[in-house]
Protein backbone atom coordinates (compact mmCIF):
# COMPACT_ATOMS: atom_id res chain seq x y z
CA UNK A 1 0.00 0.00 0.00
CA UNK A 2 1.26 3.51 -0.86
CA UNK A 3 1.49 6.00 1.98
CA UNK A 4 2.59 9.59 2.50
CA UNK A 5 3.59 11.82 5.38
CA UNK A 6 4.18 15.55 5.42
CA UNK A 7 5.66 17.44 8.36
CA UNK A 8 7.39 20.65 9.34
CA UNK A 9 10.13 21.03 11.93
CA UNK A 10 12.72 23.46 13.24
CA UNK A 11 16.46 22.93 13.54
CA UNK A 12 17.69 22.78 17.14
CA UNK A 13 21.02 24.36 16.19
CA UNK A 14 22.15 26.11 13.06
CA UNK A 15 24.08 23.89 10.67
CA UNK A 16 27.48 25.19 9.69
CA UNK A 17 29.32 25.29 6.39
CA UNK A 18 28.34 22.42 4.13
CA UNK A 19 26.35 20.54 6.80
CA UNK A 20 22.99 21.45 5.27
CA UNK A 21 24.07 20.42 1.77
CA UNK A 22 25.51 17.17 3.19
CA UNK A 23 22.20 16.54 4.99
CA UNK A 24 20.26 17.06 1.76
CA UNK A 25 22.61 14.85 -0.25
CA UNK A 26 22.47 12.07 2.36
CA UNK A 27 18.68 12.27 2.61
CA UNK A 28 18.26 12.10 -1.17
CA UNK A 29 20.65 9.17 -1.57
CA UNK A 30 19.16 7.11 1.26
CA UNK A 31 15.56 7.74 0.24
CA UNK A 32 16.18 6.86 -3.38
CA UNK A 33 17.80 3.56 -2.27
CA UNK A 34 14.71 2.85 -0.10
CA UNK A 35 12.36 3.56 -3.01
CA UNK A 36 10.98 6.64 -1.28
CA UNK A 37 10.06 9.72 -3.31
CA UNK A 38 9.25 13.22 -2.17
CA UNK A 39 10.79 16.54 -1.35
CA UNK A 40 12.66 18.19 1.53
CA UNK A 41 12.75 21.98 1.72
CA UNK A 42 14.63 24.31 4.05
CA UNK A 43 13.84 27.94 4.73
CA UNK A 44 15.06 30.10 7.64
CA UNK A 45 15.91 27.20 9.97
CA UNK A 46 12.71 25.30 9.22
CA UNK A 47 12.14 22.12 7.23
CA UNK A 48 9.15 20.91 5.30
CA UNK A 49 9.28 17.32 4.12
CA UNK A 50 6.77 15.34 2.10
CA UNK A 51 7.65 11.73 1.38
CA UNK A 52 5.79 8.80 -0.11
CA UNK A 53 6.22 5.13 -0.86
CA UNK A 54 5.59 1.77 0.74
CA UNK A 55 3.59 2.26 3.96
CA UNK A 56 5.91 0.17 6.15
CA UNK A 57 9.02 2.01 4.91
CA UNK A 58 7.39 5.44 5.27
CA UNK A 59 6.20 4.83 8.83
CA UNK A 60 9.53 3.28 9.85
CA UNK A 61 11.45 6.26 8.48
CA UNK A 62 9.19 8.78 10.18
CA UNK A 63 8.69 7.19 13.58
CA UNK A 64 12.04 5.41 14.01
CA UNK A 65 14.37 7.95 12.45
CA UNK A 66 12.95 11.41 11.78
CA UNK A 67 10.93 11.78 15.00
CA UNK A 68 13.99 10.64 17.01
CA UNK A 69 16.53 12.79 15.15
CA UNK A 70 18.04 15.20 17.72
CA UNK A 71 18.62 17.86 15.05
CA UNK A 72 14.84 18.55 14.95
CA UNK A 73 12.46 20.16 17.37
CA UNK A 74 8.82 21.19 17.12
CA UNK A 75 8.00 18.42 14.65
CA UNK A 76 4.43 18.92 13.47
CA UNK A 77 2.77 16.26 11.34
CA UNK A 78 0.68 18.08 8.73
CA UNK A 79 -0.82 14.85 7.48
CA UNK A 80 -0.23 11.15 6.94
CA UNK A 81 -2.45 9.06 4.73
CA UNK A 82 -2.80 6.35 2.15
CA UNK A 83 -2.36 7.51 -1.43
CA UNK A 84 -3.36 6.00 -4.75
CA UNK A 85 -0.37 7.18 -6.80
CA UNK A 86 3.10 8.60 -6.24
CA UNK A 87 3.13 12.35 -6.84
CA UNK A 88 6.91 12.73 -7.12
CA UNK A 89 9.54 10.85 -9.07
CA UNK A 90 12.78 10.45 -7.20
CA UNK A 91 13.68 12.49 -4.18
CA UNK A 92 14.54 16.18 -4.19
CA UNK A 93 16.19 18.09 -1.39
CA UNK A 94 17.55 21.58 -1.32
CA UNK A 95 17.25 25.20 -0.41
CA UNK A 96 14.06 26.80 -1.65
CA UNK A 97 16.13 29.53 -3.30
CA UNK A 98 17.85 27.00 -5.59
CA UNK A 99 14.92 24.76 -6.48
CA UNK A 100 14.97 24.00 -10.15
CA UNK A 101 12.00 25.23 -12.15
CA UNK A 102 10.71 21.68 -12.78
CA UNK A 103 10.85 20.91 -9.03
CA UNK A 104 8.80 24.01 -8.24
CA UNK A 105 6.31 23.09 -10.99
CA UNK A 106 5.92 19.55 -9.56
CA UNK A 107 5.29 20.95 -6.10
CA UNK A 108 2.80 23.56 -7.36
CA UNK A 109 1.01 20.87 -9.38
CA UNK A 110 0.70 18.75 -6.23
CA UNK A 111 -0.65 21.76 -4.34
CA UNK A 112 -3.23 22.37 -7.04
CA UNK A 113 -4.46 18.82 -6.56
CA UNK A 114 -4.75 19.40 -2.80
CA UNK A 115 -6.90 22.48 -3.37
CA UNK A 116 -9.64 20.27 -4.81
CA UNK A 117 -9.94 18.37 -1.53
CA UNK A 118 -11.58 21.41 0.15
CA UNK A 119 -10.43 20.69 3.68
CA UNK A 120 -9.00 23.12 6.20
CA UNK A 121 -5.96 20.85 6.67
CA UNK A 122 -5.15 20.88 2.97
CA UNK A 123 -5.61 24.65 2.80
CA UNK A 124 -3.19 25.04 5.72
CA UNK A 125 -0.73 22.65 4.05
CA UNK A 126 -0.98 24.55 0.79
CA UNK A 127 -0.20 27.84 2.53
CA UNK A 128 2.73 26.28 4.41
CA UNK A 129 4.28 24.79 1.29
CA UNK A 130 3.75 28.02 -0.62
CA UNK A 131 5.63 29.90 2.09
CA UNK A 132 8.61 27.60 1.47
CA UNK A 133 8.56 28.04 -2.30
CA UNK A 134 7.51 31.67 -2.60
CA UNK A 135 11.10 32.61 -3.38
CA UNK A 136 11.23 29.92 -6.10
Amino acid sequence: MLYSICYVSTLRNALEGNELKELFDSCSTKNIKRGISGILLHNSGNFLQYFEGDEVKIKELYYSKIKKDPRHKNIITLFEKEIDVLYFTGYKAGFTSILEENQTKSLRSYLNLLNYLESSEMEALSKTVNSFISAG
